[in-house]
């Protein structure tokens, strides 16, 4: 399988779509006043977590290399 690399390109843009769906979820619901603007709010949120996880809580997951630098 081809490793996958980080990209702080796609994390910026990540998180800018994160915001932009929770930041227009929040004005939808106080221009309208109708709770169903809160779906994109706590979608936004779940999907921060998601993100969250990946980038920060991902470190531990890693198994540490083995002794000899051998691979198998």
């Amino acid at each position: 399988m081809i490793p996958l690399g980080f990209s702080w390109g796609a994390f910026f843009v990540y998180v800018a779509a994160i915001c932009f769906m929770v930041l227009g979820g929040f004005w939808g619901l106080f221009e309208s006043r109708h709770p169903a603007f809160l779906a994109p709010i706590l979608l936004g949120l779940f999907f921060f977590y998601l993100c969250w996880e990946a980038v920060v809580e991902g470190d531990d997951a890693v198994p540490p290399p083995k002794a000899g630098g051998q691979k198998g």
